[in-house]
C-alpha cells in the first residue's frame, strides 16, 4: 500500500470485484485513499461519515442505479450536493451520457477504460473543484456580494451554489447554475455551444454539444419564462443571456 500523504479520498461505488481492485490499486498508488462500497443502498452513510473528495460512481449496480445514487447526492444540503462525481460506467450511450450530466455529474467514462486515464480525469476534475473553492473561499465578504448576480427577481449566488427566483429557492444542478451563472455575467453575448463546453465543462468531453442543450432546455424549465430577461438561441450559432432595459 502506497506509504505516502493521501491526496484526498475516494469512494469507489461498483459491485464488480475485479475492476474494483484495479482502481483501488491505481489510486493508492497515485496518492488518493480508497473507500470501496459494493452496494447503493450503503452509498449515502459511507458519503456523510467519510466525506470524500470525490466519488467513482457505476450506474448499473444490484440494487439502485447509479443515476437514482447521483439525483440522492445532489439532492442532500450542505456539502454532499456539490461532491465531484464521475460515471464509470458500461453503458456508453449517448441517452445515458445526457441524463447523466443533466443530473450534474463532472465527468463520464465508460468501461472497459484505461486505468491511467482515469486517474488524469480524477485529477482534472479534483483541480477544477479545488480551484473553485480557492476562488470562493478567499474572497471577502464585499467580493463575495460584488459576485451575486442581481437580475430583476432573479438571484445568482455562485459561491453558495444557490438561485433564487421572486425569494424563492430554485433547485438546479451545479452544473445548472454554473451554465447560468456564465452566460448571465456576459448578457448579450453570443456563445457557441463549442465555446460553453470549454468555459463551463472545462475541457470537451464525451457528452458533445447536446449536454449543453439539454443543459439550457433543463434551465427554461425550472426557471421559467421572465420579462426581465431570456437565454436566447441563435440557430446555428449558440445561446445568449439577454436583459431588458427595466431589470
Amino acid at each position: 500500500m502506497n506509504k505516502t500523504a493521501k491526496l484526498g479520498k475516494i469512494v469507489i461505488v461498483d459491485d464488480e470485484p475485479n475492476i474494483v481492485e484495479v482502481i483501488r490499486l491505481y489510486l493508492e498508488h497515485a496518492g488518493y485513499e480508497p473507500v470501496i462500497v459494493y452496494r447503493g443502498g450503503e452509498v449515502m452513510q459511507v458519503l456523510k461519515l467519510h466525506q470524500p473528495d470525490l466519488v467513482l460512481l457505476d450506474v448499473m449496480l444490484p440494487d439502485l442505479s447509479g443515476f437514482e445514487l447521483c439525483s440522492r447526492i445532489r439532492s442532500e444540503p450542505g456539502g454532499l450536493a456539490s461532491m465531484p462525481i464521475i460515471f464509470l460506467t458500461a453503458k456508453g450511450e449517448s441517452i445515458d451520457k445526457l441524463r447523466a450530466f443533466n443530473l450534474g455529474i463532472d465527468d463520464y467514462i465508460v468501461k472497459p477504460f484505461d486505468p491511467n486515464e482515469l486517474i488524469a480525469r480524477i485529477k482534472a476534475v479534483l483541480r477544477r473543484t479545488q480551484q473553485q473553492q480557492q476562488a470562493t473561499g478567499h474572497a471577502s465578504s464585499e467580493a463575495e456580494r460584488d459576485k451575486l448576480l442581481r437580475i430583476g427577481s432573479l438571484n445568482v449566488d455562485p459561491g453558495q451554489y444557490k438561485v433564487t427566483l421572486e425569494g424563492k429557492r430554485v433547485d438546479l444542478t451545479p452544473k445548472e447554475i454554473e451554465l447560468l451563472y456564465f452566460l448571465a455575467s456576459n448578457p448579450g453575448r453570443v456563445y457557441s455551444r463549442e465555446d460553453l463546453l470549454g468555459y463551463v465543462w472545462n475541457f470537451d468531453f464525451s457528452g458533445g454539444t447536446r449536454t449543453v442543450d439539454a443543459h439550457v432546455k433543463n434551465l427554461r424549465k425550472k426557471l421559467g419564462a421572465s420579462s426581465d430577461w431570456a437565454i436566447q438561441t441563435l440557430w446555428g450559432i449558440g445561446y445568449s443571456f439577454e436583459v431588458t432595459g427595466h431589470a
